[in-house]
């Protein structure tokens, strides 16, 4: 078997693989005249963002299975930074469990490490397989549900536009920039999402609205779809893996979240019983609900992440205090990552980031380094992490390792 990354001519390869492996509608002459066809400007840079490796048999004319890794710049700790994207990870039935998927991402990861990528971000079937992989949970999800005629919310003033096909859908940006321009692992964005722009609406019985505040200000907006469930007709405004931005209900702050609400409950309580949403973690709206209140909220994970380059997070990640971490990391697929490095911190200089033979004060696998300093875990997770050990427990842990806002609403 041998690993390589694909051409672009050879697409239609890949796409034939992922048709058999997730039992897609696939029309071969049609993949490789498309594979064959001379591209625009605009597609041959597209194109240069995605970048796919297979696993083939030694004489190349089997494609056993393939990995597509698209390039995209995502936020950590004030800075920006590429982040390999991980989809269309899939294998021909008959050549599954022969390694074709780990030979794959092995060489898709070492050609992220070499071409200047920091993290990868993945949405996994399984959890305990990509951790094989050096992937760990990232982003913990809320999903709200509340009955309208339960909710109380302010009338804080402001205007509501709803967004038509072909209307500006700049507004979108504005919002999404304010509430993730924070928020480690997401990705910076020139446009809200050309999908979007591009979809017939009105015919997927989808509705796009946004508010502005007083000051004329994009702060919130909210595209919905009915969907029923358990009896009840519902306001869907989740986002999931499958429509990461198919939907949406995204708030800048309280005054937002309570124009939005207004909104709903004056001018949908006729037709909608409830309405669901999803938010980051730290966002708790456990206010919004009272003991007589029928309101719900349920947890899930928005993905995977992984650090690629472990120098460059520890010379780049925001500390708290002054002090100095010995910190041994485990990377079965990138040996550069592996060591003990030694991170010396203080505030209002850079760190000072160096290999050392010093006794570590903690050891972890690059799963758990990985969810640890950007935020999804903090030092209280420690002792909770089954592959971490702690050497020395008055090493200053909670100066590189605290909590901090982590979340991922691009789908690759």
């Amino acid at each position: 078997m041998i690993a390589r990354l694909l051409k672009p001519e050879e697409s239609w390869r890949w796409n034939q693989v992922m048709a058999a492996a997730f039992e897609w509608d696939f029309d071969l002459e049609k993949a490789k005249a498309e594979a064959a066809r001379e591209k625009t400007e605009e597609e041959l840079r597209e194109q240069a963002r995605n970048r796919c490796f297979g696993a083939l048999s030694d004489d190349g004319k089997i494609l056993y299975g393939c990995v597509n890794s698209r390039e995209y710049t995502c936020r950590f700790d004030g800075g920006a930074y590429k982040l390999g994207g991980i989809g269309g990870v899939s294998t021909l039935p008959p050549y599954r469990h022969n390694g074709a998927i780990r030979a794959s991402l092995s060489a898709s990861l070492r050609d992220m490490y070499e071409n200047g990528f920091t993290f990868s971000y993945l949405y996994p079937f399984s959890t305990q397989y990509y951790r094989k992989f050096g992937y760990e949970v990232g982003a913990e999800a809320r999903r709200w549900v509340m009955p309208l005629a339960d909710i109380r919310p302010k009338d804080v003033g402001g205007t509501i536009e709803q967004i038509f096909p072909g209307d500006d859908f700049s507004p979108l940006l504005e919002v999404y920039n304010a509430c993730f321009g924070d928020c480690n692992m997401s990705a910076v964005r020139d446009r809200y999402d050309a999908g979007l722009e591009k979809a017939k609406l009105m015919e997927e019985h989808r509705y796009v609205y946004v508010w502005r505040n007083e000051a004329g200000a994009p702060r919130g907006l909210m595209i919905a779809h009915k969907t029923r469930e358990d009896g009840a007709v519902v306001m869907d405004c989740n986002h999931t893996f499958g429509a990461q931005n198919e939907n949406g209900f995204l708030f800048c702050d309280m005054e937002a979240l309570s124009a939005l609400l207004f909104f709903v409950k004056s001018a949908f309580s006729a037709d909608y019983d409830k309405i669901s949403f999803t938010t980051r973690r730290e966002i708790d709206l456990t206010s919004l609900v009272g003991e007589n209140n029928s309101a719900s909220c349920s947890m899930f994970w928005n993905g995977m992440l992984r650090v690629v380059n472990v120098r460059r997070v520890l010379e780049n990640c925001s500390c708290r205090g002054t002090g100095c971490v010995r910190i041994a990391v485990e990377d079965t697929i990138l040996p550069e990552n592996c060591g003990t490095w030694k991170l010396t911190f203080a505030p209002g200089q850079v760190n000072f980031v160096e290999k050392t033979e010093e006794q570590p004060d903690v050891s972890l696998t690059i799963n758990a380094f990985s969810a640890l300093i950007c935020g999804a875990r903090d030092v209280h997770s420690l002792a909770w992490i089954p592959d971490a050990v702690v050497h020395n427990a008055a090493a200053p842990f909670a100066g590189v390792f605290y909590a901090k806002p982590c979340f991922m609403l691009d789908l690759f």
